[in-house]
């Protein structure tokens, strides 16, 4: 402590004796760098051990700094790391830290340079001054670093020898040395490196090649190996000096010592006698790994500590966390920028490690500027937890009315939480199918809507309209995430020839500027396929092959030996990142659970949307349902002659035609026992409902027949043979609201009566009457001409478990490949209400 008060600052290294006593150099005057080799055994760790040693006794903390880099594994210098003056260490066990570490020297080395730019100083020695005279200007110490087996981190990674003749040569004047200690000089010492080494220390080597690489003199092959630390130092073009190096990690005196053995007395009973004597207690020897070097470390500590030096800038941070919580950068990621109504805030998913500004940061997904974003990784890499972060923190820092979410979930349900966030308008499994072509038909139909609403206002971007109109009428920003990108291909992809596939990558290439955003978490195929050129913003987890990096810029050789779950790097920039969890509990069921305590806290935070800015719903059909449990979902304003077929649409609504609103005719088609006659049913029923009248006609036993003598029900006719003049009295032209319903309509192609049938076809609508014809697909409507024939000119209709896509020209729509074929589901029907737009309905049964 006095010496460090009397000053606390030098470069000079005592090191042990040479012929005339003591023997020292000076880094600054001797270096600034230096190379040191020697066998093993020469006492190569020792030595450097001794140098550290002698800086920090010498030195203050804030005058004299340490980075220790061990390529051994540590060993060397496992007490120096506890030195105040140590900032910075690396071990071989991972060469992906030594390249953060050679980053990192980089960035301090610009920290430096500006500092002495800023200050007018040409040289640490003259910035110092400066500090010294004004308190305003910030110090800071020297730096020297220390690399053990340099030779073996040179081989490993052949570009670190650049970064460290580049420290050099630039850190001469900014208080940067380096020492450079290898047990093979052989290879190694390139001509920049001997030109930036000035300090050459060889102690004993095995080839007199290998001590002339060194010295420029054979002289340490010569040294005994019975004299480890026994070496030779060339200062310069200065004479060859022999010295021997003190030893600072040897046992201390005091543990070494013999300890001193108290008298004893032991009883011994006759029937003892001649037996070995009892063994004297045992004395507690020194403890065997108290050095003089941990001795020196706990007192340069608490000397530290007492004069309250504080602790030193660090070159780098500690290496990421394998655990992160989203709270606990949440806050980092927002600021008063983005305070302003209209714009979002970043989205916080994990922590970036910048090396290269001696920094971390939050990394975020920014709505305003961001586009699209992959996660590519293999399984159980992070890859959903990275989406379910993303989500949570939407939920966290943003309103229902400006983010809307929606997922297709094509994995193990990691997504299905977000199901319970008030943001989230549709969880979608990949056994969907149905809903999941819903749902990107109206993304695709939102984007068409979004450009339209752009272009007439004269807007570039949705950023511009948030900007420029009242808050009701502002754009919110639609969230679309995938998860298990190739479970999408493998099913819903390859529906109606990967028609899913193109209008994902219809968003993916026209959705960005409409605020319409896509985030897919998926494998190597992300990054490989078509659509990897068409976004720039990936997260690259772990992956099964390293070779796979490549496809997105990076080298794997650079990426550690094992990568942690959650652990990712940016494409391209390979920007380390950690990915936050939304619980410290890592697991599934907690992460879930954490989604759904959101979910309800956003829920009653933004009760106030009003639902028109809320996101649209794609509920799910439900298996089955009552007459009136569907009848309860009609629209009160419904007039005319509308007819309910089932339950459906993205809100599950009543669904069904308006009879006499254009042609007035509706078929009803399908596969035996598929529950044709129910939707025929269903329809009579909710005509009735609103007083309207039928005439039904049931050429074969049909569930129609029991409606007989129902309020409503003008006749029930079971022959197939029925006359124009029957019918003509039953649905007079002056007789408005009346529907004919005829089941088994196939039977009545050519009845006699089918001029009539023709005519009234032509005529109902006119009439405010209707026709609802019923029969088997392939069957009913058939043929070249005849008045079912004129039914199709309707262009709508209901099918019931089509078997091919031709069956769609019955209600004047193409049915694609996905809709057909399969078992018979009881209660599903297709439905074209004459627009184009194919509608899946659960139909009411009793």
């Amino acid at each position: 402590m006095a010496r460090w008060r009397a000053g606390g600052r030098t470069t000079e290294v005592v090191v042990g004796e040479s012929l005339d006593g003591a023997f020292s150099f000076d880094l600054r005057r001797d270096g600034p760098h230096g190379l040191v080799a020697g066998t093993t055994g020469s006492g190569k760790s020792e030595l450097l051990q001794t140098i550290v040693a002698s800086l920090a006794v010498s030195n203050r903390p804030d005058a004299m700094t340490f980075v220790l880099i061990d390529y051994k594994g540590g060993a060397a210098f496992k007490d120096c790391v506890d030195l105040p003056h140590t900032v910075g260490m690396v071990t071989d066990l991972d060469t992906h830290l030594v390249e953060r570490a050679l980053e990192s020297l980089g960035a301090e080395l610009r920290r430096r340079e500006h500092l002495l730019a800023v200050a007018g100083a040409k040289d640490i020695e003259d910035y110092t001054e400066l500090s010294d005279a004004d308190s305003s200007i910030v110090s800071f110490p020297r730096l020297l670093i220390v690399i053990d087996e340099f030779a073996s981190l040179a081989r490993e990674l052949p570009d670190f020898v650049t970064g460290l003749v580049n420290v050099a040569q630039r850190g001469r004047s900014l208080g940067i040395h380096l020492i450079l200690a290898t047990q093979r000089p052989s290879g190694v010492i390139s001509p920049e490196i001997r030109a930036n080494t000035n300090l050459r220390i060889a102690l004993r080597v095995t080839d007199a090649s290998e001590s002339s690489d060194v010295i420029d003199a054979p002289d340490s092959a010569q040294i005994s190996k019975h004299n480890p630390g026994r070496g030779y130092i060339r200062l310069g073009a200065s004479a060859l000096l022999p010295f021997q190096s003190g030893r600072v990690g040897g046992k201390r005196r005091s543990a070494a010592a013999a300890p001193s053995r108290a008298l004893w007395s032991s009883e011994t009973r006759w029937e003892g006698l001649g037996r070995p004597a009892a063994e004297p207690p045992k004395v507690e020897q020194g403890s065997e790994k108290e050095t003089d070097l941990q001795a020196l470390v706990q007192a340069i500590c608490l000397a530290s500590e007492s004069m309250g030096i504080p602790a030193q800038h660090k070159p780098w941070l500690p290496a990421l966390s394998s655990s992160i919580d989203l709270d606990d950068i949440n806050d980092f990621a927002l600021d008063d920028s983005h305070d302003t109504g209209w714009s979002i805030s970043p989205l916080p998913y994990g922590l970036q490690d910048l090396p290269a500004l001696q920094e971390q940061g939050v990394a975020f997904f920014d709505l305003d500027s961001a586009g699209h974003l992959f996660i590519a990784g293999a399984p159980r890499s992070g890859r959903s937890q990275v989406l379910r972060t993303i989500a949570g923190a939407i939920a966290r820092n943003t309103s229902a009315a400006d983010v809307h979410l929606y997922a297709l979930d094509c994995g193990n349900g990691a997504l299905i939480p977000l199901g319970d966030m008030v943001h989230t308008g549709a969880v979608v499994m990949r056994t969907q199918t149905e809903r999941a072509q819903r749902l990107l038909a109206k993304l695709v139909l939102e984007t068409h809507r979004r450009q339209e609403i752009l272009a007439s206002d004269g807007f570039a971007g949705i950023t511009e309209q948030r900007q420029n109109v009242d808050a009701a009428k502002r754009l919110p920003h639609i969230v679309l995430m995938i998860d298990r990108w190739e479970g999408f291909l493998g099913s819903l992809g390859e529906l109606d020839g990967g028609a899913l596939v193109d209008q994902v990558t219809m968003l993916l290439r026209e959705g960005a500027s409409l605020g319409i955003h896509v985030i897919i978490a998926g494998d190597r195929q992300l990054l490989s396929s078509r659509i990897g050129t068409l976004v720039e913003d990936k997260l690259v987890l772990r992956l099964s092959d390293r070779g796979d990096y490549s496809y997105a810029g990076l080298n794997a050789k650079k990426l550690p030996d094992v990568i942690g779950e959650g652990r990712g790097f940016v494409a391209e920039s390979a920007i380390e990142t950690q990915v936050a969890l939304l619980a410290p509990d890592a697991t599934g069921q907690a992460q879930s659970a954490a989604l759904v305590s959101l979910g309800r806290l956003t829920a009653a935070r933004d009760a106030w949307v009003p639902r028109s800015r809320r996101p649209f719903h794609l509920d799910v059909l439900p298996t089955t349902l009552s007459f009136d449990e569907a009848w309860a979902l009609r629209a009160p304003e419904r007039t005319g002659l509308w007819a309910m077929v089932g339950v459906g649409g993205d809100d599950l609504l009543a669904v069904g035609p308006t009879l006499d609103d254009g042609m007035g005719s509706f078929i009803v088609a399908g596969a035996p026992k598929s529950g044709k006659s129910t939707v025929l049913v269903t329809m009579v029923r909710s005509l009735l409902a609103q007083g309207a009248e039928v005439v039904l006609l049931t050429p074969r036993l049909s569930p129609l027949r029991e409606l007989e003598g129902t309020p409503g029900v003008l006749a029930v006719i079971n022959d197939a043979e029925v006359s124009a003049e029957t019918l003509e009295g039953l649905m007079p032209a002056d007789r408005p609201r009346r529907v004919l319903v005829i089941d088994d309509g196939e039977l009545l192609r050519d009845t006699a009566a089918k001029s009539w049938f023709l005519q009234f076809v032509k005529s109902c609508a006119d009439r405010g009457q209707a026709i609802i014809l019923g029969g088997g697909i392939g069957e009913v409507a058939s043929g070249i001409t005849g008045w079912q024939i004129e039914m199709k000119r309707g262009r709508r209709g209901a099918l019931l478990s089509p078997q091919a896509t031709s069956d769609g020209e019955l209600i004047g729509i193409r049915l694609p490949r996905s809709a057909v074929g399969g078992p018979v589901q009881l209660g599903r029907t297709l439905v074209n209400l004459s627009g184009g737009e194919l509608l899946n309905l659960q139909v009411p049964v009793g």
